[in-house]
């Protein structure tokens, strides 16, 4: 599930990313009609707004899975190998 979320992330992204870029482009643009200009970055801040939406839903749909710690293994623990442990004698 985490590429599925990911993937959906990504797309999402970069859509949101080329509405961006179109929106910069459109308010430096001098030779168009400004009742038109004005028209069609309302439209690409709305979508933009939807995919800032679509963003925080996968968040809340797909938390994030809160990676479980192994237990530690007792062998690997402790003293190193051949080395006592504290309050152990050499011949026990």
């Amino acid at each position: 599930m985490a590429n599925l979320k990911l993937d959906l992330l990504n797309k999402i992204n970069n859509e949101k990313y080329f509405q961006e870029m179109e929106l910069i482009r459109l308010a430096q643009e001098p030779n168009m009609n400004y009742k038109e200009k004005i028209a069609q970055m309302s439209e690409l801040l709305q979508n933009i707004a939807i995919f800032n939406a679509q963003v925080g839903l996968i968040g809340h749909y797909f938390p994030e899975v809160p990676q479980q710690v192994a237990p530690a293994n007792p062998a690997t623990t402790g003293a190193p190998v051949g080395q006592p442990h504290p309050g152990q004698t050499f011949s026990e």
